[in-house]
């Protein structure tokens, strides 16, 4: 998929509570038709950390460049 990608923000009710939940797309459409495909996704365990690699913007490029990146 071509395009920026925007962050879209989608509200929703549980257990008498209000959540939020933001979606990556390039539009408002392509957003609700993301939170669509939510219905399809599977568990696959809990995210104990997030690490940032710096220079991984570089390392995409490369990957690109050679014909073995998105």
């Amino acid at each position: 998929m071509q395009g920026e990608f925007k962050r879209y923000l989608f509200e929703y009710r549980h257990e008498n509570s209000e959540w939020a939940l933001e979606v990556l797309a390039t539009s408002p459409e392509d957003a609700k038709q993301r939170l669509k495909a939510l219905t399809w996704a599977r568990y696959q365990g809990e995210i104990s950390a997030k690490v940032s690699i710096p220079g991984g913007g570089i390392v995409r490029k490369l990957l690109r460049a050679i014909g073995r990146g998105n």
